[in-house]
């Protein structure tokens, strides 16, 4: 090997790892989302649609603000790349919100969660297609894993959590095909314009999509006076969402979206370590067992100066 492959194989793992560690950093985040929206939606009665548009809008127009100010040249895109833009917020932001949504009243939280995880599959698959990513044994592996671990993380070995019905799966599958299309398409454009000009637009155009529904729906500030919902909203807003969703599009720029899409699998692990502490909720094994293999998972995808080799 020169020192020139070297040279370039470091910095590739280098840059690597830093995307791995900024999409873990990412999930934790927004691992915060559940827990804050729970909060919304039992203790402030916030409606659904209401909760998705607000913290859309908040998020568009904090970034929005904040890149005029600080960089406003991020604003300029291509013409041609537009649609890309338009598809990744309307599919991968607003419709998304809407299927995550749906999906919880239809199926119930626990099936909700494993339909919407089987993006990483459909990110894998559209992967070899669109980047020409290989499939390998580490991949597929972690795959099967991630799909256990989360089944028994979701506990859906309890008959008493199914509550399936025909459009419950329609809506929960198309929950992890809107992910999924974020998740492409933000590879294909966080690397071509900086990922918070790319997250702006997203949930610009999400807004946008969410707008009309709002109206139509009424009672746009649904809060009211209960400012301790606002704080908690707009806490959600630009803490797990803004910060969380501009990491993990910051992610899809170092690494590829196929292991972005695995790692980001241990929200739910997150989530369940957090509720066992704020909330006392306790863990089976099984739950555990889950855990863990969402985690062996994560760690198989960790960057390796070899695995950059093989490439090359």
């Amino acid at each position: 090997m020169t020192t020139t492959t070297k040279t370039t194989v470091q910095s590739g793992a280098n840059r690597s790892l830093r995307g791995y560690f900024i999409v873990l950093i990412a999930t934790a985040l927004m691992s915060l989302t559940g827990i804050l929206i729970k909060f919304l939606l039992v203790d402030f009665n916030m409606a659904p649609l209401n909760l998705a548009f607000l913290r859309v809008l908040i998020v568009t127009t904090a970034l929005g603000l904040a890149l005029f100010l600080l960089r406003r040249a991020s604003f300029q895109i291509q013409a041609r790349h537009l649609i890309y833009f338009i598809v990744m917020g309307v599919v991968g932001v607003g419709l998304h919100q809407l299927a995550w949504i749906t999906s919880v009243d239809l199926n119930g939280a626990a099936v909700a969660t494993v339909l919407v995880y089987i993006n990483p599959t459909i990110v894998a698959l559209a992967s070899i297609r669109v980047f020409g990513e290989k499939l390998n044994r580490t991949k597929v592996t972690a795959l099967v894993l991630t799909l256990l671990g989360m089944i028994l993380v979701a506990q859906m070995y309890d008959p008493a959590n199914w509550q399936l019905n025909g459009l419950g799966i329609l809506v929960g599958l198309g929950t992890g095909v809107t992910w999924a299309t974020y998740a492409i398409i933000g590879q294909f454009i966080s690397r071509r314009y900086s990922p918070w000009a790319s997250l702006f637009y997203a949930f610009l155009f999400g807004a946008l999509f969410l707008l009309p529904l709002q109206i139509f729906a009424g009672n746009v500030l649904g809060l009211g006076a209960q400012w301790g919902g606002w704080g908690i909203l707009f806490f959600l807003a630009l803490g797990p969402t803004l910060v969380g969703f501009g990491l993990y599009t910051v992610g899809l720029s170092t690494i590829p979206a196929s292991v972005v899409t695995l790692i980001a699998t241990l929200e739910p692990v997150f989530s369940i370590v957090m509720a066992f502490f704020l909330f006392h909720e306790v863990l089976v094994p099984l739950q555990l067992l889950g855990a863990g293999l969402i985690l062996l998972a994560v760690l198989m995808l960790r960057p390796r100066p070899e695995t950059l080799i093989e490439d090359l």
